[in-house]
């Protein structure tokens, strides 16, 4: 396990060509490059993919940029970007997203508050209710 207990300032680089295996935890911001076998996670920082990088694990962390693969959960709590190199297999959880042209979700979209706390829809009996409601009146 990786860790940073320096201030939020630090940027930390996993370069093209390492590859690292076990979990990270870290604070300020995390540059993807190469590849991660394992889960990544921060409470306020930033996580980056840059192109060409592959994460196997679950991500979470205040604002995460994709343009990478991903194969396991997103969470993001303030933040989720993905690039149009982004490829994401598995859930994303997020509070605000900017998803461009070219980018690819295989897994489930849910919006969350950035307590990490989600944002439920109603389901479709409520919405079917309500329908009901109003052709009554």
């Amino acid at each position: 396990m990786i860790s940073s207990t320096r201030n939020d300032d630090t940027i930390t680089l996993i370069a093209a060509g390492t590859e690292v295996e076990g979990d990270i935890r870290f604070r300020g911001t995390v540059h993807v490059e190469g590849k991660i076998k394992g889960n990544v996670s921060s409470n306020d920082g930033k996580l980056q993919l840059i192109a060409g990088s592959r994460v196997e694990g679950n991500m979470t962390a205040a604002h995460i940029v994709i343009n990478g693969r991903v194969t396991g959960d997103v969470f993001a709590t303030d933040k989720l970007e993905l690039s149009a190199d982004a490829h994401v297999e598995g859930n994303v959880y997020y509070d605000v997203m900017e998803i461009a042209a070219g980018a690819a979700i295989n897994g489930k979209m849910e919006r969350m508050h950035k307590s990490g706390e989600l944002l439920l829809n109603t389901s479709e009996e409520e919405e079917e209710a309500k329908i009901k409601q109003l052709e009554s009146t």
